[in-house]
């Protein structure tokens, strides 16, 4: 028991007392992971690649827009007969309030999935620029 016995709380086993905090989460992320995650954070694509994901992500919002106008029905729900009593209320009201969480997670992952797809568009965008003056400095050249 040793620490826990004191009420202080225990070093982890594979702990190395000492090590800073920076050591003790890379130790973390090799234990866990097996590595720690590359760093730089790049990746490559080559046009037609962005413009399939543009397109993925482009379904991915329709969908989440067809959610959206299903998910509306599970807001300002009211029940059959009246008064309520007061466990019929307490449903109501849970319902609701999970209509409106549910609405209000779809428009967050909406938001997301534009800004993205704004994004992607800008960098194919962007190739397609750098591309043109590519081409244009070797028809001077």
């Amino acid at each position: 028991m040793g620490d826990q016995a004191a009420g202080q709380a225990q070093t982890p086993p594979n702990v190395v007392k000492g090590a800073s905090r920076s050591e003790a989460i890379q130790d973390l992320a090799k234990h866990v992971f097996g590595g720690l995650p590359p760093s730089g954070g790049k990746f490559t694509m080559d046009v037609d690649q962005i413009n399939d994901a543009i397109k993925q992500w482009s379904g991915l919002l329709a969908q989440l827009r067809e959610d959206a106008v299903k998910g509306r029905r599970m807001v300002g729900l009211t029940a059959a007969g009246s008064p309520l009593d007061q466990a019929g209320q307490a449903f109501v009201n849970a319902a609701n309030a999970s209509g409106t969480a549910y609405i209000k997670a779809n428009q967050a992952q909406q938001d997301f999935v534009s800004d993205y797809i704004r994004k992607l568009t800008a960098v194919r965008d962007g190739h397609a620029e750098a591309d043109q003056a590519g081409a244009d400095h070797l028809k001077k050249a």
